[in-house]
């Protein structure tokens, strides 16, 4: 069965199979070793222990300040409803919500055709070139900057923290133009993440084509559930074409410079 909490106790463990582990009780920190981006650092709740968060979140943003790292949250909303409310009231700043979604067996669809496209995998054993390559792909199809600074380190990072996922590059001719990643399967269940696609290849299904490569390697390898947080609703629509339904939110929050 599929439950909040072990979704989130999934998104837990992946973490912490890939970051620098802090734990401040009643949360658990995860920093990238060189990267300071966002995205890459950042705390999920262990629960709610009824606790007062005062003295909690001021250890949370000085273990942040010492690496300097922006003070961050990522969590799914239903594990703890009451935090998003307590952090804004902290001073916390609201992401945008992102849409969690669950698929399986019973529920995944192949994706439409896009003619021309070539989904090509990519794994902990591949050339340090094509890691490179998802990673630049992913991160010019988020707008991210700096995609042309990707470091030997940080490739390299990512390569190791592919474990039993499995990366995917969407080509059209001889142009990488999406990326997206499976993340590894644990207890049953796995993560699509990082889908993306270049701008100007967007709304041609790549992204859908992508998810639903990402679903079905999942479920050949035993998966019963795969879980993604679409961005939006829009992105949502694109997702439940190859099975995704809704599950609640992902909630993201952060301290504002």
């Amino acid at each position: 069965m599929i439950t909040s909490e072990r979704i989130q106790s999934y998104f837990r463990e992946v973490a912490r199979r890939q970051y620098e582990v802090v734990s401040l009780p009643p949360f658990t920190l995860f920093f990238h070793p060189s990267d300071p981006l966002p995205f890459l650092n950042y705390a999920i709740p262990d629960g709610d222990d009824g606790r007062a968060l005062e003295e909690p979140l001021k250890a949370l943003r000085a273990e942040f300040k010492k690496r300097e790292r922006i003070p961050r949250f990522e969590f799914v909303e239903a594990f703890a409803p009451a935090l998003g409310r307590a952090l804004e009231a902290a001073g916390f700043v609201a992401e945008p919500t992102a849409h969690l979604m669950v698929a399986d067996a019973g529920t995944a669809k192949p994706a439409a055709p896009v003619d021309g496209l070539r989904i090509d995998g990519v794994t902990k054993e591949s050339h340090i070139e094509e890691i490179r390559r998802l990673l630049f792909v992913q991160r010019a199809g988020f707008g991210l900057p700096d995609t042309a600074l990707i470091s030997d380190a940080d490739a390299t990072w990512f390569q190791n923290s592919l474990g039993d996922g499995k990366g995917f590059i969407a080509w059209l001719g001889e142009a990488p133009v999406g990326g997206g990643v499976l993340m590894s399967p644990i207890d049953g269940l796995a993560e699509v993440a990082g889908v993306a696609t270049m701008e100007e290849f967007r709304r041609r299904g790549i992204g859908a084509a992508i998810a639903g490569a990402a679903v079905r390697t999942a479920l050949d390898a035993g998966v019963k559930f795969v879980v993604l947080s679409a961005a939006d609703a829009k992105a949502g629509r694109v997702y439940e074409s190859v099975g995704f339904r809704g599950y609640g939110s992902t909630l993201f929050y952060r301290e504002m410079p």
